[in-house]
């Protein structure tokens, strides 16, 4: 059996993570991924998340992103992944639709700019000040 763990390497039998850890909390999910040590495999039916590591997957340099500009775009949702450094945005015309947008984002609506599975924390930014931040947990299909 080769030594070498990723996907291009599998056998059958063969089990690509030798480390599997499962938690419930989506915050424990969060600081797990932040350390870019796991993959996220999926959620089991009694609803805890279920990690492998080490990570097989590669970590993509991140692309530089624009800040926001509290004058200009005042209203606005922004929201990072557990491996990004700097958010991404949507700025909005209105403090209506920037809350709008948010609460569909939390409500797991796929029209909105989070549009796969994944973990963020969420942020609504409203006349240039934070006003809320939210950790959004959409889900891998379930596991066993």
């Amino acid at each position: 059996m080769s030594s070498e763990r990723s996907h291009a390497h599998v056998q059958l039998g063969h089990q690509l993570y030798p480390i599997l850890e499962q938690c419930r909390k989506p915050e424990a999910l969060w600081a797990k991924l932040a350390t870019g040590n796991y993959d996220w495999l999926g959620v089991r039916r009694n609803g805890k998340y279920v990690l492998g590591r080490p990570r097989l997957s590669t970590v993509m340099p991140e692309e530089s992103a624009t800040s926001p500009d509290d004058a200009r775009d005042a209203h606005r949702v922004e929201f990072l992944s557990p491996l990004q450094r700097t958010p991404r945005w949507e700025a909005y015309r209105s403090p209506e639709e920037a809350r709008e947008t948010f609460q569909r984002m939390l409500d797991g609506d796929p029209i909105t700019p989070l549009r796969s599975s994944g973990v963020w924390r969420v942020r609504l930014v409203l006349d240039g000040r934070s006003v809320e931040e939210r950790l959004v947990v959409r889900p891998l299909p379930r596991l066993v």
